[in-house]
């Protein structure tokens, strides 16, 4: 597909539900097709410690790494607007170089994953461009950030400087994980700040920008976040109490109606979340949320 086709498949905006970020879905035609690509890539072999849309591990796996027996200490950073700012030469030169596609092939490849703005349809391209220099970024033609490819392709096209940040990690004993744009490092033993200043200076290296707001470091007795979950003080991975209130919330919700589908459907979302967590969490809630809606199917039968 030529890139000006691939363009009109995809309708970038502004999301604004909580925290503003580009959203770029692409439609039901392109999807198909890079879920295709998606499960190709999953054949790809990544180290344990990567988390980037690999099959079989979760949110709460790359949390889990960074907790044990001891409590440790922890370094994370964010790297700001990461799937608009993976730009399409990046995408090429992994199909063409690391994969050792042919020149056409790569082309296709990549015109299939990234997005060209300038040759998109949507009527908020001013919003979307006051946004991306928001935030520092410059990048027009990049990842697609709604692609089913989008988070696997994001630790493979930058494997290089995942790479080097691992080394780091190594020289000093600690663990390190990548969840997309989550990088989190964990040490029983203090993380100085050479270590930190190793690890920005390797990211700016590759033209990538940190979210200083989101820049944490925790000592081994403080509750810890990592993608979405709480490391207790004792170092053990608990749910967030937020992810709780939500979870009662849309149960009493359900109860007032347990004829409500897409309300039935959220809860076994958000309870399949927390029990990525902890497995048994919530359990009269799941036995309502599953169980229930067998009872409630028969019952209709007979009405």
């Amino acid at each position: 597909m030529k890139q000006d086709y691939v363009a009109s498949l995809v309708s970038p905006y502004i999301g604004k539900t909580g925290k503003p970020r580009l959203i770029e879905p692409p439609h039901k035609e392109l999807k198909v097709i890079q879920k295709r690509i998606k499960n190709m890539l999953g054949l790809i072999v990544v180290p344990d410690n990567v988390f980037s849309g690999i099959k079989g591990r979760s949110y709460a796996d790359n949390a889990v790494m960074h907790t044990g027996e001891n409590r440790r200490n922890l370094f994370k950073i964010d790297l700001t607007a990461f799937f608009p700012s993976i730009s399409r030469e990046t995408v090429y030169c992994f199909f063409y170089e690391d994969l050792c596609c042919s020149p056409d092939v790569a082309e296709v490849l990549t015109n299939l994953t990234t997005i060209d703005l300038k040759k998109s349809q949507t009527n908020f391209l001013d919003e979307i461009y006051s946004f991306l220099d928001s935030k520092g970024v410059t990048c027009k033609n990049h990842l697609i950030s709604g692609s089913p490819t989008s988070q696997i392709m994001s630790y493979h096209v930058n494997h290089r400087m995942f790479d080097e940040m691992q080394k780091v990690a190594d020289d000093n004993n600690t663990i390190m994980t990548v969840y997309v744009d989550d990088v989190t490092f964990s040490s029983e033993t203090r993380i100085s700040k050479d270590f930190r200043d190793k690890i920005i200076s390797i990211v700016r290296k590759y033209n990538y920008q940190i979210s200083k707001a989101k820049v944490k470091k925790y000592t081994k007795l403080y509750p810890k976040l990592v993608t979405g979950v709480i490391i207790d003080s004792t170092g053990k991975p608990v749910i967030k109490n937020s992810m709780r209130e939500k979870i009662i919330n849309e149960h009493n919700r359900l109860l007032e109606n347990p004829d409500d589908n897409d309300s039935r459907q959220r809860l076994k979302g958000l309870l399949t979340a927390a029990r990525q967590v902890d497995k048994h969490a919530f359990p009269s809630i799941y036995r309502f949320a599953y169980m229930d809606e067998d009872v409630l199917c028969v019952q209709k039968r007979r009405q």
